[in-house]
């Protein structure tokens, strides 16, 4: 479906922005139809078409009834940056509207007398009104450019009440409840039970964890334990944070993964490459994923977590499992110096490319 790049910048100028709105976290309801906004497509070169198809549905903006999704997606929490004026920038997804449109334009909100705002864009001149699909009735939608009943907006603040983000747990070992999470902004754990963990280290067919002490970092993908299957005890709030990123995190995580006949955002599932959490023999594990734990059966599910492994890593790797590296060469294993995984040793003064090397006996994760 042809989507314009003005209709996305002015679906997601109304996304999240008011006027007189402080830099913050934020959902957005549309006022008639109840449905929140979730970005669930953050590539703009699906974005880029003519604006004469203005009534044509933004595809990759959706809608959703109050629910499940909408308390447990980061994809539906907006960070409004102030430019100025009633002018925002809307982030989120690892992405924003200043960023997308190639630093030509912010969002401009108009506050209603009942507290509602409404959002609209102006690119190239044009202005675009935005609004949620009209039927009411519809559990999901996408946002459109041609109802002037349905383009007003409750602004809402996240926290750690009634408007929370929340982890939906994955999987249940030994009475614990464990779930993943990427998410593009910084937060704090903000019920109690819960911890967060990175994957420190990963071969062979076995991993290890490290708990993260206080907020986790931007762009961090990560374990969390959670106090029970409940996403309403395992509430998270989002922070603005300088906290350092963590290094030797062998989690990798994808923002969206939405996969229409006109829009690709998907990254396809390779089975050799990948894990995703589940359990194994009682164990906490990462595992080969199932056509159910994927989207569509086919792409990693966006806003989670999943462990990088190489070729010599095992279909199941059991936390505290054995980390020997079965297939690099001994010599590889006990050298100094950085190798491939098939004990090709990288010369000190080259930068290895993005992957998965062996460096003075140790697995590694050049990014």
């Amino acid at each position: 479906m042809k989507k314009t790049l003005t209709l996305l910048f002015a679906a997601l100028c109304t996304i999240s922005a008011s006027a007189q709105l402080s830099n913050g976290f934020y959902r957005v309801q549309n006022t008639l139809t109840d449905r929140y906004i979730s970005i669930e497509d953050n590539d703009p070169a699906n974005y880029k078409v003519s604006i004469t198809t203005s009534s044509v549905p933004l595809t990759g903006i959706r809608t959703h009834k109050p629910g499940t999704k909408v308390m447990t997606s980061p994809s539906t929490i907006i960070y409004v940056r102030s430019a100025g004026g009633n002018q925002y920038d809307l982030e989120g997804q690892g992405t924003g509207i200043y960023k997308i449109s190639g630093g030509r334009l912010y969002a401009s909100l108009d506050q209603q007398s009942d507290g509602s705002y409404k959002g609209y864009g102006t690119f190239q001149k044009t202005t675009v009104v935005i609004a949620d699909d009209e039927i009411v009735e519809k559990e999901e939608a996408y946002l459109r450019n041609r109802s002037a009943d349905a383009q007003y907006w409750w602004i809402k603040p996240v926290n750690d009440g009634t408007n929370y983000l929340g982890i939906a747990p994955d999987v249940e070992v030994d009475g614990k409840y464990y779930g993943t999470i990427y998410a593009g902004f910084a937060f704090k754990l903000a019920s109690s039970g819960m911890k967060a963990y990175y994957v420190s280290e990963a071969a062979g067919s076995g991993f290890s964890m490290e708990e993260i002490s206080g907020e986790v970092p931007a762009n961090t993908p990560v374990i969390v334990e959670c106090s029970s299957n409940d996403p309403a005890n395992n509430k998270i709030l989002p922070v603005t944070s300088n906290a350092a990123t963590i290094s030797g995190n062998h989690l990798y995580g994808v923002y969206c993964s939405l996969v229409t006949t006109k829009s690709v955002n998907g990254e396809i599932y390779n089975s050799s490459t990948r894990r995703t959490l589940g359990k194994s023999d009682g164990k906490l594990a990462f595992v080969q994923a199932s056509s159910s734990d994927l989207y569509e059966g086919t792409y990693l599910r966006g806003n989670k977590a999943y462990l990088m492994t190489g070729s010599g890593d095992s279909d199941v790797m059991t936390l505290g499992g054995s980390t020997a590296i079965s297939n690099v060469k001994a010599e590889a294993a006990k050298d100094k110096g950085t190798y491939t995984l098939t004990g090709v040793r990288i010369p000190d003064d080259v930068t290895p490319r993005p992957g998965i090397y062996i460096k003075n006996g140790k697995k590694i994760v050049v990014k």
